[in-house]
């Protein structure tokens, strides 16, 4: 059952942004459609679809979270470096 647009993904996925989604739907659909012609399971084709989507998504907030940390790292150099020079 791949998805045809956005509004079609599963609820838990809506709290993130619009490009977030677009990608979401576009991994989940060319993961089916490759399952789908190897194995003729939609039922496989839907579990593997889902667990794409899921692992992009958890590589993108991995991804977040890093560039956060390093701001955050940045922002307490900057103001060391600052307390140094008076």
């Amino acid at each position: 059952m791949p998805y045809a647009t956005t509004s079609e993904l599963p609820k838990t996925y809506k709290k993130y942004s619009q490009i977030v989604q677009r990608q979401l739907v576009h991994v989940f659909n060319s993961t089916y459609k490759k399952v789908y012609s190897e194995t003729k399971s939609k039922t496989d084709a839907e579990r593997r679809a889902m667990m794409a989507m899921n692992s992009v998504l958890k590589k993108r907030l991995i991804k977040n979270s890093e560039r956060n940390s390093q701001d955050y790292m940045n922002h307490m150099v900057d103001r060391w470096l600052g307390n140094l020079r008076g």
